[in-house]
C-alpha cells in the first residue's frame, strides 16, 4: 500500500485528458453509488499505479493507471455471469467481446477492460451494478452520511469530531465545538435524532414536494439549495489556495460536495 497516494493532477499527467475523463467517470460512479474502502498500491506490471475499490474483503473493481490508458478489472462469479448473460443485450457488442474473451478460473471470470476514451464507461457502470447492488444512499440535499465524520454511525466508530470541528472553520467559517458535531441524518425516523441543523430549509423543501432529494425536483439547482450547498473540490482549491489539501478534502469534505454530485444525477437520467 502506498504511503502517499497520488494526487488527480498526477493521475491527469499520466492519463491525458481524453483517458482521465474515463476515469472520473468510473471513480464518481463509485464514489456516488457504494460505501467502499478505497486503497493505492504500485500498479507494477498493470501500470504505474493501482486503485482498488474494496470493502469487508470483497472487491468491488480495481483500476490500473497506465500512461494514456486505463485498465478496469472486474471479476465475475457464477451469479454475476448468469445476471450478464441475461442483459447481454443491453451492453455494447465491444464489452459482449472482451466478456466472452476473458478467461475464466475458480474464483471468476476475469475481465480486464481498456480505456482510452469514455466509450465504454456505461458498460462499466453497468457491470458493477451487476458486480454488487449500490449501498450508498445520499442525504436530502445530496451530501453522503457514511462518509461524514459528524455521522452518528461514524462517530461510534472512530471519534474525528475535533478535526471536523477545525476544518468546518477552515472551509466554510463555521463555528461548532466538537461536542456539539453529532448526526443522525435527515432521513432518520426516530423520534430523538439528534442533527446537526434541525431547521434545514433543504430538508423541509424536500419533505414538502415529496421528492427523494434534490436532484428530483424541476426547480433544481433553486435558492433554497443554495443555502447548503457545498464546496466542489476545484472551489475548495480557489478558496484555499496554498493551504488546500486535496488529501484532507477528500477524506473529511468530499461528503459534502453535494452539486457535483447531484448534477452527475441529473445528467444521468
Amino acid at each position: 500500500m502506498l504511503a502517499v497516494k497520488p494526487t488527480q493532477e498526477e493521475i491527469r499527467t499520466i492519463l491525458g485528458a481524453e483517458v482521465f475523463g474515463a476515469w472520473e467517470g468510473v471513480r464518481h460512479f463509485i464514489l456516488d453509488h457504494y460505501n467502499m474502502d478505497v486503497t493505492w498500491d504500485d500498479g507494477g506490471k498493470y501500470g504505474a499505479y493501482e486503485c482498488k475499490f474494496r470493502k469487508s474483503g470483497k472487491t468491488l473493481c480495481t483500476l490500473y493507471v497506465k500512461k494514456e490508458e486505463l485498465v478496469v478489472l472486474i471479476i465475475f462469479g457464477k451469479d454475476e455471469r448468469e445476471k450478464f448473460e441475461a442483459e447481454r443485450r443491453e451492453f455494447s457488442p465491444q464489452l459482449q467481446q472482451i466478456y466472452d474473451a476473458a478467461k475464466t478460473y475458480h474464483d471468476g471470470k476475469w475481465m480486464y477492460i481498456s480505456l482510452r476514451d469514455s466509450r465504454l464507461v456505461p458498460d462499466i457502470t453497468r457491470m458493477l451494478v451487476i458486480k454488487k447492488k449500490p449501498n450508498r444512499r445520499i442525504t436530502m440535499c445530496g451530501y453522503i452520511c457514511d462518509h461524514c465524520k459528524a455521522y452518528a454511525r461514524n462517530i461510534k466508530k472512530h471519534d474525528e469530531r475535533e478535526r471536523l470541528s477545525a476544518l468546518w472553520g477552515k472551509y466554510y467559517g463555521l463555528d461548532i465545538p466538537a461536542g456539539a458535531i453529532y448526526c443522525d441524518g435527515c432521513r432518520s425516523t426516530k423520534k430523538d435524532a439528534r442533527r446537526i441543523d434541525n431547521n434545514c430549509p433543504v430538508r423541509a423543501c424536500v419533505l414538502e414536494n415529496k421528492v427523494d432529494n434534490c436532484s428530483e425536483c424541476s426547480k433544481y439547482p433553486c435558492a433554497v439549495f443554495s443555502e447548503r450547498k457545498g464546496l466542489s473540490c476545484a472551489e475548495a482549491r480557489q478558496v484555499l489556495g496554498e493551504s488546500f489539501s486535496e488529501e484532507e478534502y477528500e477524506e473529511y469534505m468530499l461528503a459534502y460536495d453535494n452539486k457535483s454530485r447531484l448534477d452527475r444525477m441529473v445528467r444521468a437520467k
